[in-house]
């Protein structure tokens, strides 16, 4: 009896991708070059592209065609790009649009900005495939223990480590940085989602503003402010 081919989906699923997995912040996360070459390992052939799109400006006269393709679309709400995998005649998409690390479209995007997000586009698209789906889907995020205590948190300063604040001066503290001020429970909520970008930011702070997040990550008050979005929603 001929043993019945596994699906495209089933066999990358069962790759464990643990020990390629990076750290970004308090979150891993699989790039683009390691699930690009797991998935050549397990097919050959497979391929992707970036789709490109003609490139429009915005003019006094509103959008005007260049005659040029380029491999972002550019919008009046932002920039867009997809990529695209080809695995076994099957092609697999992810479109995402170009956004700082408030999960907020960027009106203005380098090309810096541009290959990133097309870098996470075909991560995700080797997701739907099957490639690493778990941690995509932010499985992985580190987890609380049952006892109520949060996982280990990196050294800080003894003098800012003194500092307490009441649960209300965590929910109103912010944070500055290029982008603008935002409510630091916000930030932290979003790491948590698993906004690599908010892990980043959250990894960089120092000083107080770590102590802060410490005590926000502790006291799970990170919840209130998502309970907040929901009744807003």
């Amino acid at each position: 009896m001929t043993e019945e081919k596994k699906s495209v989906f089933a066999t990358l699923s069962e790759i464990d991708v643990k020990r390629y997995l990076d750290k970004k912040g308090r979150l891993d996360y699989l790039s683009w070059a390691n699930a690009w070459t797991l998935v050549k390992r397990a097919y050959p052939d497979a391929n992707y592209k970036i789709t490109e799109f003609p490139e429009y400006v915005l003019t006094k006269d509103g959008w005007v065609a260049t005659g040029r393709n380029v491999d972002y679309r550019q919008t009046a709400a932002g920039y867009e790009v997809e990529a695209v995998v080809t695995i076994e005649g099957q092609d697999y998409s992810s479109k995402l649009f170009v956004m700082d690390y408030r999960n907020k479209a960027l009106s203005k995007a380098t090309y810096f900005d541009i290959n990133k997000t097309q870098q996470r586009a075909l991560v995700k698209a080797l997701a739907i495939a099957g490639l690493g789906l778990s941690v995509y889907a932010g499985e992985d995020l580190p987890e609380e223990k049952s006892n109520g205590q949060v996982s280990k948190p990196r050294p800080v300063r003894q003098s800012s480590a003194k500092l307490q604040f009441t649960d209300q001066q965590l929910l109103d503290y912010e944070i500055t940085d290029k982008k603008g001020t935002v409510k630091l429970v916000q930030v932290v909520a979003e790491a948590i989602n698993g906004n690599p970008d908010s892990a980043a930011t959250i990894k960089s702070l120092g000083g107080e503003s770590h102590e802060a997040y410490k005590q926000i990550y502790a006291r799970k008050l990170y919840k209130s402010w998502l309970d907040t979005q929901q009744v807003g929603e």
